[in-house]
């Protein structure tokens, strides 16, 4: 099986019309680099006869007769081939070239040249390496013109000597163009042949592809394809064993599947308690080591009776006391977001008035805000309706301002403002002056303990569990939150849906 699959993910159907292509360009390509020198040497032959021709139609001629150069003339035109008649003793006697008259003086030699054109001919280099076994032919190159010729001799019955001439570039014009339209009329035989071969090709490798197809379907677990009646042929064979194989994987696998997805939703239960109780040990851990250590420290030193000064006492009493309310507001936190994450409570969303809730939270820690010498700026509007969880949203407001009451620096403002944020929702925003989070911090303060000072110091850069809170409540209500640095400060921001319809759209 393992073999079979192998072989059709070659694409059997591509190898077979690819082989035959090339068979078929290969042969057209030899036959191209024979046809040159092959249709040469044809036309040589061809001219060579045609040469003798007029040699024969000369020497058939009797001279003398009125008609003698008007015939020898006309033979010239005829074949379109030039000559020349020379005496015995290498003198020139008639030439076929001139534009006069058949018996016009520019056919016949003038007093200052009687050489024959043939005695200013040498062998040609181009075509050195050329043997002919025709007897008297020859090429030759007109050193004048720099054009070689055929060149064909005979004796005649006057005892003169007949130089026919034909330029070798008309023969091998006639070859450029003859292996040109060879050359034309492969391209369409290779494209007409190509298509034949496709269409048949394609026919008769259809059934391996589609079996090729099923099989990697299978390979992917997907079994819903299924191997069509290719006939009683080994293909068909094949076909009905790969669907019998398709069926019995799929029922075997469906029930394999049931079985790993529970256990995997087991494993994935058991390593995600396990990872939140790794998280909640070290984190809870780390929060409250320094204040235990602390307590732990002052009421030694009250128990040994380090001093006697009802001041120093009292000192030590309050700093217990402080240590003992910020483990007791850990502990609640903790109690908080353990109980949103889990989603122990139902979600009861109701209509209430979101500006007022602000100018409540606002009064709450104005003594805070006082203290540190903030100006708080709210520009929420009263009778600002919306649809959520009243005591969720607050603590999400009392989180955003308390968190910028601890970093509000440079001219000491928090703005509270609002603005339609689209979606059926009001967007609120606490703005705080100082300095910004850095573009790494920014995605980490939502997770629980985080701290942007590395160096875990108690009092600056602590963004603990309310922001976690935070994350977690607007998670439950599905609705946008976030923090952005902008101009002279950081701007927290979260939307509050103001009406039901909008839980039904997201």
């Amino acid at each position: 099986m393992k073999k079979i699959i192998s072989f059709l993910s070659g694409r059997i159907r591509v190898k077979i019309f690819a082989a035959l292509i090339a068979v078929l360009t290969v042969f057209f390509i030899l036959i191209a680099c024979v046809s040159e020198p092959l249709l040469f040497y044809v036309f040589t032959r061809n001219t060579y006869g045609s040469l003798t021709d007029v040699a024969e139609a000369i020497d058939f001629l009797v001279p003398g007769t009125s008609t003698y150069y008007f015939d020898l003339y006309a033979l010239a035109q005829n074949y379109g081939i030039n000559f020349e008649i020379v005496s015995s003793d290498g003198l020139l006697i008639y030439k076929s070239s001139g534009n006069g008259s058949a018996g016009g003086d520019d056919h016949f030699a003038s007093p200052g040249s009687m050489s024959p054109e043939y005695a200013g001919m040498v062998n040609s280099a181009k075509y050195a390496d050329k043997e002919f076994s025709y007897p008297n032919f020859e090429i030759k190159k007109m050193v004048a013109t720099n054009a070689d010729y055929f060149v064909y001799n005979r004796e005649i019955s006057t005892g003169d000597t007949v130089y026919v001439y034909y330029p070798v570039a008309d023969v091998e014009n006639i070859v450029g163009v003859a292996d040109t339209v060879y050359s034309i009329f492969s391209i369409l035989i290779v494209g007409l042949l190509g298509v034949i071969f496709f269409v048949l090709v394609s026919r008769l490798t259809k059934p391996i592809v589609e079996i090729n197809g099923i099989t990697r379907n299978m390979a992917a677990l997907n079994f819903d394809r299924k191997c069509k009646n290719y006939g009683a042929d080994e293909i068909g064979e094949l076909g009905r064993s790969i669907n019998t194989l398709s069926d019995k994987l799929d029922a075997t696998l469906l029930d394999l599947n049931d079985k790993n997805r529970q256990l995997e939703k087991d494993i994935e239960l058991r390593l995600a308690l396990d990872n939140a109780r790794k998280s909640f040990i070290s984190n809870v851990s780390h929060e409250l080591k320094t204040p235990i250590a602390i307590i732990s420290g002052y009421a030694e030193g009250l128990k040994e009776g380090i001093s006697d000064d009802p001041a120093i006492i009292r000192e030590y009493c309050n700093i217990i006391m402080d240590e003992s309310s910020k483990m007791n507001e850990l502990v609640l936190e903790l109690l908080e977001l353990s109980k949103l994450d889990s989603k122990s409570q139902d979600f009861r969303p109701d209509y209430y008035d979101i500006g007022e809730n602000v100018s409540h939270v606002a009064d709450h820690l104005a003594l805070q805000i006082e203290d540190k010498g903030i100006t708080l700026i709210n520009k929420i509007p009263l009778s600002l309706e919306c649809y959520a969880e009243e005591d969720k949203i607050e603590t999400v407001l009392n989180n955003y301002i308390t968190n910028a009451i601890s970093h509000c620096g440079g001219k000491k403002e928090i703005i509270l403002d609002s603005a339609d944020a689209g979606n059926g929702c009001v967007r609120i925003t606490v703005f705080n002056t100082g300095e910004h989070i850095s573009d790494e911090d920014l995605p980490e303060i939502w997770d629980s303990f985080y701290r942007a000072d590395k160096a875990h110091n108690r009092n600056t850069n602590r963004f603990g569990l309310g922001l976690s809170i935070v994350k977690s409540i607007m998670t439950n209500h599905r609705c946008a939150y976030g923090a952005e640095n902008v101009e002279n400060g950081v701007r927290f921001y979260f939307d509050v849906p103001t009406g039901p319809d909008y839980y039904e759209t997201v």
